[in-house]
């Protein structure tokens, strides 16, 4: 007999869109009859592409960039879409056969949000246009453009957006999470910087969230995630810039206590225009300890700011340099591997205990490829708005967002390494407060960890945009209508 999933993926066979029905699982696990009729009505509404799962194309596009299997998932079908009209068809196509709808910009979740088992994955990556408008110094940005990307064509004009840290995120994703970067000291986070965005609703509907327009539903894009429908372009304040200084300082493992405490006494007192990351990860299979930064203000000021940071203990290596701002990608390093599984999780503040804590757990670290970051210190413009200014209240001085990461190629080293991301995540908890960045999942877990305050105005409006919670993958907001 035929396992349910069989039936599903050999029902959505192109081949056998003439003949074959399909049974996609819904929310509450009725079954509902997808006939090849319908399926071919989707596909003439689409300027985008319908990938099935018999095509060349599905187990390239099924992919999220954290593979491992929690994430390895297998949606009944998958739209690309290259305008806004497809968002909406295939919003609508969801609902009339109650599937279950994944979203994805650059596919980065922690929590492999991006895919889905059975439901349809609305994959924005073809959206990718980018405007750039130097004279009011702002960014129009389809849904699926790439930070990178974004950062290239905005230096083309001396400016830059508040953005990650990692070239290949999708912008609109991590902009609605809260949205963390080397600028954030200065500009805020990149949902400070969200100017508008062009949005459509679980039921359809296009809208423009703006000061304008919906602003109560810009304020909760600005941190709230991607729970209350999809956004097909957004619109940033850009800021000017020139070249920064900035790089990776490296030690051993066994300074990593006194370079640790160093980072804490440097950036409690830094200037906004310094943000620097800690990071564990190996380096010609040593345990390493390093210590990344940028320095966004005046150059002839940048090694005075930095010299703690070169005495903190003996120094393996020094990439400081100046640089332009997008050359600040990969300045983490880390060799790719097949698989990689990874958590995040908050310190309230970098304690001894925690210092301690995290020494500790990545002395014990197991495979080829462990690696445990201490990003975005909050210090500076971010902090000083106010909690209730936006969705995202994550603003606590001196709090540091954590990730912790494995990654490797042999079947081998999976259980270990999966086993010690768990129960570092676990350990660390005990200096979290409770709380978690939502661009930094753990899990699911309680959405309140990620809103705090701002979770009972958050499920008012989750109510009024998408009361049947049709887009669940992200730190979920549950509505109660």
């Amino acid at each position: 007999m035929k396992t349910r999933r069989e039936f599903i993926q050999q029902s959505l066979m192109s081949g056998a869109l003439a003949a074959l029905p399909s049974v996609c699982r819904s929310v509450t696990n009725e079954r509902r009859t997808l006939h090849a009729a319908s399926l071919n009505a989707l596909r003439s509404q689409l300027a985008g592409q319908l990938i099935l799962p018999a095509d060349s194309t599905y187990d390239s596009a099924r992919g999220v960039f954290w593979r491992n299997p929690m994430t390895n998932k297998r949606p009944g079908l998958i739209v690309r879409c290259s305008r806004r009209d497809d968002i909406a068809r295939s919003v609508e196509f969801a609902a009339q056969h109650a599937l279950p709808v994944a979203v994805r910009s650059g596919g980065h979740s922690f929590a492999g949000w991006g895919t889905c088992d059975d439901g349809l994955v609305i994959d924005l990556a073809l959206m990718n246009e980018i405007t750039i408008d130097p004279s009011m110094q702002t960014a129009r940005a389809g849904a699926g453009v790439m930070t990178a990307a974004l950062v290239a064509a905005a230096g083309e004009h001396n400016l830059a957006p508040v953005q990650g840290q990692c070239p290949m995120v999708g912008v609109s994703g991590l902009t609605m999470g809260g949205g963390l970067g080397w600028l954030s000291g200065k500009h805020g986070a990149a949902c400070d910087n969200l100017l508008s965005a062009e949005f459509v609703t679980a039921d359809a509907r296009t809208l423009t969230a703006s000061s304008e327009e919906n602003p109560d539903l810009l304020w909760a894009l600005r941190g709230g995630g991607g729970n209350f429908g999809i956004a097909s372009a957004l619109t940033f304040r850009l800021h000017p810039i020139g070249d920064v200084i900035a790089g990776r300082l490296s030690y051993r493992f066994g300074d990593a206590r006194a370079v640790l405490m160093t980072f804490r006494e440097v950036m409690s007192a830094a200037p906004d225009e310094l943000q620097a990351v800690a990071l564990f990860r190996r380096e010609e299979g040593e345990p390493r300890v390093h210590v990344t930064l940028c320095w966004s203000g005046d150059p002839a000021a940048a090694d005075r700011i930095i010299q703690p940071l070169r005495m903190a203990a003996a120094l393996v290596s020094d990439t400081v340099e100046r640089r332009p701002y997008n050359r600040t990608f990969g300045m983490t390093g880390g060799a790719p591997r097949a698989f990689s599984f990874v958590k995040g999780s908050y310190l309230q503040r970098m304690s001894d205990e925690s210092i301690d804590a995290v020494v500790e757990r990545y002395a014990q670290a197991p495979g080829p490829e462990p690696a445990l970051g201490l990003d975005h210190f909050m210090h500076g413009a971010v902090c000083r708005s106010a909690p209730e200014a936006t969705a995202f209240d994550l603003r606590e001085p001196g709090a540091v967002h954590v990730w912790i990461s494995a990654a490797w190629d042999d079947s081998s080293d999976e259980a270990a390494s999966i086993t010690w991301v768990d129960e570092t995540w676990s350990t660390l908890q005990a200096y979290s407060g409770g709380r978690v960045y939502a661009n930094f999942p753990g899990s699911a877990g309680d959405p309140a960890a990620a809103y705090g305050a701002n979770y009972a105005r958050l499920v008012t409006l989750k109510n009024q945009y998408d009361p049947s919670n049709m887009f669940q993958g992200n730190q979920n907001i549950r509505p109660t209508a």
